[in-house]
């Protein structure tokens, strides 16, 4: 700090503050004159681009958390009081941490004291432990964004879809960022999510633990002990009986800081809230309730409100005149607390769709939902959910219904034939339209082929299932969609070099030639193969956007998707058979060709695309009167009335109970299935030794294996026991399956080709439909028939493998875990299990046949189902040194 002394006659003083901080600046003395204070701001430092991405992560999920809280009445002004107290119900007296759910800021402080920042939340069922969690991440979001940067981001997940059984919680984490939020900036050329979550810089906030099956509990609260070790902040949600079970039960326990539980809502806090958010033209239908929480607090009603879902469904059931909340304390009606609980719930859905009349001056008055309606097709939807073993209400799962599955095959060849008729008329009235004869069919019909070759080609370079939808990149930022094409491809990384950046120069260069050359049949095969196969790879990326999808979203990105390859890629096909058939001799000015390859494409891209089994189900549905034909516009209004909650472009019930109760006395309970996990390459055959139990197709509730014999016992095989090593070995058979797969698109593929193109009205047209399955089954008596050897070898230093030709070897010090996993080959399905191995980082890395996602590697494929023969379960538990991780009745594990 300098300053300058006044001269004779000075009237003023200066100072200047260079290179310091001011925080305060005191004055001793007598000041004559003004005094001028510069102080220049510290230089702000550049944000790194991983701080970049990490605040536009925590923006993105700050919209997003918002809007659920003003769908689920969260932003009161006056919120109700949810007492929080500290919980001895996980091990260790942990650090006591008290609060109130109206005064969120103190406990988001306290959380950040915390030694690791993990807490445990525990309260009954609807005693508002995601209310809770949702208000903490508002708050914490809120100062991350303030620029306190050691403020973690809260990342609020699901553990439905987390299968801790196969794959690691770390993993899992950075897949789910990455696949909700695609488009954060990249850090180093790579999606950020590993360096967040390896720098611990996500707050993962896990909620539904008591909503899985009871070994899936288990195995979630045992990963997250082991994996977590001793570093790692988090915040778990649980019901209280369902933890405390899980705690006496479990060897593995997370270790938190501080658990806290929600008190019963006391009834004057009850009256005083309700007092509050009444209306004030409607203080006398309120008034006995209101004395009746006051006056007698063990009261039928009053301890039917110690929830804050129940006053929640008080208040929306009884918020509009004429329902008087003064019945509830009649105890002719509501003898128990349970009766009051009841009638609370079946109010909510016609207090959530009343018989509004609209406002005059509305030109497009809001839809509305008959009651009774609503609730038979909510209704059917939550059993629906329990059948599927799910608590995530998708759009795209509504196919797997009976009823769609069952119409799947008789709705394609209608559609089809009708509209092969169509085309019919359309080329009729074209001069020389008609279907002619070319080649191996007609021109309609080899557009079809050419449409379904592309389709399958973008599926292989993503790798993705085609039932499941996703959002897709915007084509008129052409270099965006190019980089994710390049970025998300499953294909090797020479590949996508190769196909990316030397695409466009090589289809250009191809095309000039031809036109020089002239030679139209090889200009048909630039435009009418290369160019539409390379842009359907760039409108099939998804999309690179910050913000997580919503189930409206991804329905609108494959509706566009579908639109777009009928606009775009159907055309170019047709140009590219006009050529050929110009080359051979046909008209330049004949269009008839070229107007019927386009049908055809256009036919392909529609009835084979997820837009169009979407479709089908609603169709199929809303006739059997199971939902509405404006589904997703009642799905929609339902969440806005805070009877669901929407994550990651899914819908949730918003508490389990009211699922439960939706779905009746006699539906399933609502309890989520197994959860999802990335399948890994692996060869396509399994030996037939393994269990013959096929996982079920449909995704219904976890069942136990039935009882195998032991593997001595089985043909062929021999088994040599001893106390620190188990052999297996002989000479056996393999089952493949993996084919199965691409001959059932052939078929579908077929199945449109022959009714599109008009040839359904001949016999000879519908052989393939009959061969197929013939050559399929040729394959497999053709791999069954020689015998292989067959090995595998366990020992207390090691495990190793043989089948065939193929050997696998790994030293126990490089595992960290190993357990049965969903084959996969080539990104497809072998639809057999195998056990696997995940390695330890710098453990030596197996050939790239046996290279699979997450870190896992196959040892050796099994059988169809996925649990393991008694004996070798035995040996891998006894000698495995605690690695192994064994099934525990899953359904469909590794299945995505």
């Amino acid at each position: 700090m300098t300053g300058s002394e006044p001269g004779p006659g000075a009237t003023d003083i200066r100072n200047v503050v260079t290179d310091s901080t001011v925080h305060y600046l005191v004055q001793i003395g007598v000041l004559n004159g003004e005094l001028h204070l510069t102080v220049p701001p510290p230089p702000v430092p550049p944000a790194t681009p991983l701080a970049l991405a990490e605040e536009r992560l925590a923006r993105s999920l700050l919209y997003q958390w918002r809007a659920e809280a003003d769908a689920w009445d969260m932003a009161d002004p006056e919120p109700l009081a949810v007492r929080w107290v500290h919980s001895r119900t996980a091990l260790g007296p942990g650090r006591e941490l008290d609060g109130r759910g109206d005064r969120v800021g103190t406990m988001a402080e306290a959380l950040l004291g915390l030694d690791r920042r993990r807490l445990l939340i525990l309260g009954g069922a609807g005693a508002g432990k995601t209310t809770l969690a949702v208000l903490l991440t508002l708050e914490l979001l809120a100062r991350r964004l303030t620029r306190d940067e050691d403020v973690p981001v809260p990342v609020v997940l699901s553990l439905e879809s987390w299968d801790a059984e196969r794959v690691n919680f770390h993993d899992w984490l950075i897949r789910r960022v990455a696949e909700e939020h695609p488009g954060l900036p990249r850090v180093d050329g790579v999606h950020p999510a590993a360096r967040l979550v390896r720098e611990r810089r996500l707050l993962p906030v896990l909620d539904s633990l008591d909503e899985l099956p009871e070994h899936r509990r288990t195995a979630v609260l045992g990963a997250l002990g082991r994996q977590l070790g001793g570093q790692g902040g988090l915040v778990l949600i649980c019901r209280t009986e369902a933890y405390r079970e899980l705690v006496a039960a479990q060897r593995d326990v997370l270790r938190v800081d501080s658990a806290i539980e929600a008190l019963p809502l006391a009834p004057a806090d009850v009256a005083a809230y309700l007092r509050q958010t009444r209306q004030p033209s409607r203080a006398g239908q309120w008034a006995p309730l209101l004395a009746e929480l006051r006056a007698e607090p063990h009261s039928p009603v009053s301890r039917a409100l110690s929830t804050p879902l129940m006053v929640w469904l008080l208040r929306r059931g009884y918020e509009r005149a004429p329902a008087d909340p003064g019945e509830l304390v009649d105890r002719r009606r509501f003898a128990t607390a349970g009766q009051v609980e009841q009638h609370l719930l079946d109010r909510i859905v016609p207090a959530s769709f009343p018989e509004l009349p609209p406002g005059p001056d509305r030109l497009h008055p809001p839809r509305q939902w008959e009651p009774e309606r609503a609730r038979l097709w909510l209704s059917h939807l939550a059993r629906m959910m329990g059948r599927q073993g799910t608590a995530e209400l998708a759009w795209w799962r509504l196919f797997g219904a009976p009823l769609p599955r069952a119409l799947a095959v008789p709705v394609l060849i209608v559609a089809g034939i009708a509209l092969s008729l169509l085309f019919e008329l359309v080329l009729g009235a074209v001069p020389g339209g008609g279907h002619r004869s070319f080649g191996f069919g007609t021109t309609l019909g080899l557009s079809v082929t050419l449409a379904g070759a592309l389709r399958v080609a973008a599926q292989a370079w993503f790798g993705d299932d085609s039932t499941t939808p996703r959002r897709r990149a915007d084509p008129l930022r052409f270099a965006g969609a190019l980089r994710s094409a390049g970025r998300d491809g499953r294909v090797g990384r020479a590949w996508r070099l190769a196909v990316v950046v030397g695409g466009p120069p090589v289809i250009l260069a191809l095309g000039v030639f031809q036109l020089l050359a002239p030679s139209t049949e090889g200009l048909s095969l630039v435009v009418g193969v290369l160019l539409p196969g390379y842009l359907m790879i760039v409108l099939a990326a998804p999309s690179d956007t910050v913000d997580a999808a919503t189930p409206d979203a991804l329905l609108r990105s494959e509706r566009t998707s579908v639109l777009l390859t009928m606009v775009v890629l159907a055309p170019l096909i047709a140009l590219g058979i006009a050529l050929l058939n110009w080359s051979w001799g046909r008209p330049v000015t004949d269009w008839a060709d070229a107007l019927a390859a386009w049908c055809g494409a256009c036919a392909t891209f529609l009835l084979l695309s997820p837009w169009s089994r979407w479709l089908l189900a609603r169709c199929s549905l809303a006739l059997a009167g199971r939902v509405p034909w404006a589904l997703m516009t009642f799905l929609r209004d339902a969440h806005r009335a805070g009877l669901l909650q929407r994550t990651a472009g899914t819908y949730r019930f918003r508490n389990l109970r009211l699922q439960q109760h939706l779905a009746g006395p006699g539906g399933p309970g609502g309890a989520a299935g197994p959860g999802t996990a990335a399948g890994l390459p692996a060869p396509r055959t399994a030996p037939d030794t393994a269990p013959d139990t096929a996982p079920d197709g449909a995704g219904t509730a976890p069942l136990p294996p039935p009882p195998r014999p032991p593997a001595a016992s089985r043909r062929g095989l021999t088994v040599r026991r001893e106390p620190t090593s188990y052999l297996l070995s002989g000479r056996s058979r393999e089952v493949m399956l993996v084919h199965w797969g691409p001959l059932g698109a052939l078929m579908g593929l077929h199945l449109v080709r022959t009714t599109v193109s008009g040839d359904w009205d001949r016999l000879s047209s519908w052989a393939p439909l009959v061969g197929l399955p013939l050559v399929g089954l040729l394959l497999m008596l053709v791999r069954y028939l020689p015998l292989r050897r067959l090995e595998l070898h366990i020992t207390d230093t090691f495990i190793a493998a043989r089948w065939g030709r193929h050997r696998c070897r790994h030293a126990w010090s490089d595992v960290e875990e190993v357990a049965v996993r969903r084959v996969h080959s080539r990104g497809r399905d072998a639809r057999v299990h195998g056990i696997h191995v995940r390695l330890r980082p710098g453990a030596p890395a197996p050939p790239a046949r046996r290279r699979g996602r997450d870190g896992w590697y196959l040892v050796l494929a099994m059988g169809i189902g996925p649990a393991l023969p008694p004996d070798i379960e035995e040996a891998l538990g006894d000698l495995s040194g605690g690695r192994w991780r064994p099934w525990t009745g899953t359904v469909r594990p590794d299945r995505r």
